[in-house]
C-alpha cells in the first residue's frame, strides 16, 4: 500500500482533534479531503508531514513508518506539501523560492559552498535549471525574478506548489490549493494538479470548495470531529446523508 494511516488519534489537552482515523491512499490517486472547519483535515496534514506527532496509531508510506521520525526525514522520503496560509520567502525571487525548496536532494557540504568549488557551481547550475523546469511546468517562468511577494496571489499558490515539487515528492500534500481564489484561477489550478499527478506524483488535497473537489478528486474522504464519517467516488458522497447533515447541506 502507498500510504496506509491507523487508529491515528491527536489530543490538543482536553480537545481531540483525531479519533482513531483509519484510511489508505493508493499510488497516482487524487483524494480530496472535506469536512466542516475543526474536522482535524489540517492537524492530519500536520501529522503526515511531521509537524506533529501522534497519540496513538501508525502512518505508513511506501512500508515504513513516518508517524515517529522528523520532518526533513518525511519530505526525503518523499512527502512534500503546500499550506493553507501561503509561505513563500517573500524577500527572495521566484526562482530562488523554488531553488530552495531543491534543499532536500543537494549533495554539496558546507565546505564547498563556501569555497564555492567546482562540483558545487555545476550542481548549483543543475539547481537553477531544475527550478527554471517547475516555473515553466505551474505558467511562472516568465516571472522568476520577480519578488515572491510581488506577485498575484493566485501566482503565489502556483509557486508555493512549484516549490513543494522542487523536493521530487512521491506524494504531494495540498491545503486549500484554490483558496482566495477566483473561478478561473481555480478552473486553471485544477488543470495543473491533474498535470502533477500525470508525472507520477500522488496527490491528497484539503478543499473547501465543492465544485473543485468533486470535480478533480477521483475519491472523498469526509472527515467530522476528527472522526472518517464517509469515503467513497464523488457522486456517492454527494448523496450520503451523514455529509450531507454535517457539511455539504441540503440545498
Amino acid at each position: 500500500m502507498f500510504l496506509q494511516v491507523k487508529n491515528l488519534t491527536k489530543h490538543f489537552g482536553g480537545l481531540l482533534a483525531l479519533d482513531n482515523l483509519n484510511l489508505t491512499v493508493s499510488q497516482g490517486e487524487i483524494v480530496g479531503l472535506i469536512g466542516p472547519n475543526g474536522a482535524g483535515k489540517t492537524t492530519f496534514f500536520n501529522l503526515l508531514s511531521g509537524v506533529y506527532q501522534p497519540d496513538e496509531g501508525e502512518i505508513i508510506f511506501l512500508h515504513q513508518r513516518i508517524d515517529r521520525i522528523l520532518a526533513h526525514r518525511i519530505t526525503a522520503l518523499g512527502v512534500s506539501r503546500t499550506f493553507q496560509n501561503i509561505r513563500l520567502f517573500a524577500q527572495m525571487t521566484a526562482l530562488e523560492n523554488v531553488m530552495v525548496g531543491q534543499h532536500c536532494r543537494t549533495r554539496a557540504e558546507v565546505k564547498e559552498a563556501l569555497l564555492r568549488t567546482s562540483g558545487f557551481q555545476k550542481e548549483e547550475n543543475e539547481i537553477q535549471g531544475k527550478a527554471k523546469e517547475l516555473l515553466d511546468f505551474v505558467g511562472l517562468l516568465s516571472k522568476g525574478n520577480e519578488l515572491a511577494r510581488n506577485l498575484p496571489y493566485g501566482d503565489q499558490r502556483r509557486l508555493e506548489i512549484a516549490r513543494a515539487l522542487a523536493t521530487e515528492p512521491k506524494l504531494l500534500l495540498l491545503d486549500e490549493p484554490t483558496a482566495g481564489m477566483n473561478p478561473v484561477e481555480a478552473k486553471e489550478l485544477m488543470s495543473l494538479i491533474k498535470k502533477i499527478r500525470e508525472q507520477g506524483v500522488t496527490v491528497l488535497l484539503i478543499e473547501h470548495q465543492m465544485e473543485v473537489v468533486m470535480n478533480i478528486s477521483e475519491r472523498i474522504i469526509v472527515l467530522n470531529y476528527g472522526e472518517k464519517i464517509a469515503e467513497g467516488k464523488p457522486e456517492e458522497i454527494q448523496q450520503n446523508s451523514l455529509v450531507i447533515d454535517a457539511y455539504l447541506g441540503t440545498e
